[in-house]
């Protein structure tokens, strides 16, 4: 029988490793909305690489994981107000894409200004890869955390939000080599030199952007439908009513060209629903068109139906101009992955809700006395660069997003949403609008400047109002921006490279312990 089990106490150089990770998660949390420190995006990943840079790589790579789970649960706790088993598990997913940004630091064993390189592309590739594996998930990018400053996020129009990312984590890791190994003072000089004329070239950019010539005068609806209400029966009259309520504040004004509702603002299928569409054309006809989200419904040969989450543009007839369903879809919230495995029956009495089909392809509007081009993205479809992207080399010189951000916090998430929301209209240079039943309803000019929002003047955007904006939209033949052209060459040779680097890595450590 053995003795009692000693617990080892962790050394100086462990605690010193964790509180280095915990800095960098606090620091990442701080970038990023509630507290939106801009500056913390500059400086968040220091302690974490100067650990990396001072520990074996086993403590380096526990504590990156650290890092990226604590940064990752504070950030998206709004997710606690839908589920948090997903909260636990996104966290934890997330996490892991910081691990090979560390694993780089700690192997490398060149110069500063190839470090900071390294650690870029590095960080840029696994951020594009967690956009993109499983359907993606790229919130929150380093790069967003830049969005209230502009002069730092004008590189998007060149590389996307991924070039804005490679930016940041270069200064980050120039910082880091600085403190973590006093040396290499001339390419640490020539690394700041390129920062600052990145920035310096933004600062320029964001002066000389060219105002266009016509313009359109939107009204965006914010109805404030508490999410426990949307689908109460005994709540449709009233939500019929808010929205008939503001939609006639909207068209008070007569210069009104167009009033925009948010995500699924109907309670029903509007296509099929005698009392939506009534209240659609008894307001349309008043001499606006009216954009809103919708249900839809589709009933195959077979007599199966298909749901969409769409969004229709009434004319002033009151007839269906143009019509739109949401291409990438929320999994657990809109499909269930491999549903169809499951027989109908037994998804019944489990009670999974009905699962929405996604739509094909983007739609292009023509709307205005200018006859305006715009794409509509539904919910969070606007933190997607390659929707908008497609949707403007279609011919889309202004992006509507149509949302609902009621099922989470009132504060936080709605935050977050607009400020990544924010990089599509600078990577296409183009306005975005938003359209919230509650969140952060607002314009959003192609330099990424919040044009106006939607607030009850003591800081809060979750009440219902009316905005009206008048967006300068660009002409129908304007160039498109080098992102727009070539679209995401820099996020994907990150990424490349990083998986590259990764399988090398992983085949020579196992050649080793072969040959050993």
């Amino acid at each position: 029988m053995g003795g009692p089990m000693k617990i080892q106490r962790s050394t100086s150089t462990e605690w010193t490793a964790a509180a280095c990770a915990a800095a960098s998660g606090l620091l990442l949390f701080a970038a990023f909305p509630p507290l939106e420190w801009t500056w913390a995006a500059w400086a968040a990943l220091v302690p974490l690489l100067v650990m990396a840079r001072q520990t074996p790589a086993r403590t380096a790579l526990k504590m990156g994981l650290g890092a990226g789970v604590l940064f990752w649960l504070l950030s998206l706790r709004w997710l606690t107000n839908v589920t948090v088993l997903g909260w636990l598990a996104v966290s934890a997913y997330c996490a892991l894409y910081v691990l090979p940004a560390v694993w780089a630091a700690n192997r490398w064993r060149g110069g500063a200004f190839g470090f900071a390189a390294a650690v870029a592309v590095v960080w840029c590739g696994s951020e594009f890869l967690r956009g993109w594996v499983f359907g993606g998930f790229p919130w929150n990018p380093l790069g967003v955390a830049l969005t209230p400053w502009l002069p730092a996020v004008q590189l998007a129009e060149i590389g996307g939000v991924w070039l804005v990312t490679g930016l940041a984590a270069f200064a980050n890791a120039l910082l880091a080599w600085a403190v973590a190994e006093r040396r290499g003072g001339r390419a640490l000089a020539a690394g700041a030199l390129l920062v600052a004329a990145a920035l310096g070239w933004g600062a320029w950019r964001v002066a000389s952007l060219p105002v266009p010539e016509r313009a359109i005068r939107v009204a965006l609806v914010q109805p404030a439908i508490p999410q426990d209400e949307k689908w109460v029966p005994a709540k449709i009259l009233g939500i019929y009513e808010r929205l008939a309520e503001l939609t006639r504040q909207a068209q008070a004004d007569p210069a009104t060209e167009l009033v925009i509702w948010p995500e699924t603002a109907l309670p029903d299928d509007v296509r099929n629903s005698e009392n939506s569409y009534a209240l659609v054309w008894s307001l349309c006809t008043n001499g606006t068109p009216i954009l809103t989200g919708s249900l839809d419904t589709a009933v195959l040969d077979s007599g199966e139906p298909q749901y969409f989450n769409s969004a229709f543009l009434f004319d002033v007839e009151g007839r269906i101009a143009g019509e739109y369903d949401k291409r990438h879809l929320v999994i657990g919230g809109e499909f269930i992955p491999l549903a169809g495995l499951v027989p109908a029956a037994w998804q019944v009495a489990w009670g999974w809700p009905a699962s929405i089909t996604a739509g094909k392809e983007g739609a292009v509007f023509r709307v205005g006395e200018a006859g305006v081009p715009l794409a509509p993205l539904v919910c969070f479809e606007d933190i997607l660069p390659d929707l908008a992207r497609a949707d403007v080399r279609a011919g889309a010189r202004m992006l509507v997003n149509v949302t609902n951000d009621a099922w989470f916090d009132a504060l936080v998430q709605p935050r977050q949403h607009m400020r990544n929301a924010i990089l599509r209209a600078v990577e296409n240079r183009v306005p975005l609008v938003r359209a919230c039943n509650t969140g952060v309803t607002c314009a959003i000019a192609p330099s990424g400047r919040i044009a106006a929002f939607l607030s009850d003047g003591a800081g809060r955007t979750d009440g219902s109002g009316v905005l009206w904006a008048d967006v300068p939209v660009p002409a129908d033949a304007a160039s498109l921006t080098f992102y727009a052209r070539y679209g995401d060459i820099y996020g994907i040779a990150c990424a490349a490279a990083t998986v590259s680097w990764l399988a090398t890595a992983a085949w020579k450590r196992r050649k080793r312990a072969k040959e050993f």
